[in-house]
C-alpha cells in the first residue's frame, strides 16, 4: 500500500464539468477519485513519473480572476489536468517535492 502524502477535497475540470471528489497524492500517484453523484466518474490516476510539472492558475467568476484555487497538473505527453483545490501552493510544493523539483 502506497502511504498517502496528502489528501484533500478537489474538483477535476473535464469539459465544462467541474468533477468533484478526493485528491490523494501518494509516493507513487497523483489519484483524484470523484464523488459518485458526478456524471463523469471515472477515477484519475497519474503516475509521478510521469508528471512533466505544475502551474499555478486563477479562476474566473464573471470573467474577473478571482479566485486563486488553481492547480494544473501537466503531464510528459503535455496533457493538462486542471484541479480546484484550497491552499494550492502546498500541493504544488509537495508534488514538486517528489518530483525532485
Amino acid at each position: 500500500m502506497e502511504n498517502i502524502i496528502k489528501q484533500g477535497m478537489a474538483n477535476l475540470w473535464k469539459g465544462k464539468e467541474a468533477v468533484g471528489g478526493k485528491l490523494y497524492l501518494t509516493s507513487h500517484q497523483l489519484i483524484h477519485k470523484p464523488h459518485k453523484i458526478n456524471i463523469q466518474s471515472d477515477q484519475v490516476e497519474l503516475n509521478l513519473v510521469d508528471i512533466d510539472h505544475v502551474e499555478l492558475y486563477t479562476n474566473k467568476i464573471f470573467g474577473l480572476s478571482l479566485m486563486k484555487n488553481g492547480l494544473t497538473v501537466v503531464d510528459k505527453d503535455r496533457n493538462e489536468y486542471k484541479f480546484v483545490v484550497n491552499k494550492r501552493e502546498d500541493w504544488k510544493n509537495e508534488i514538486e517535492k517528489l518530483l525532485g523539483n
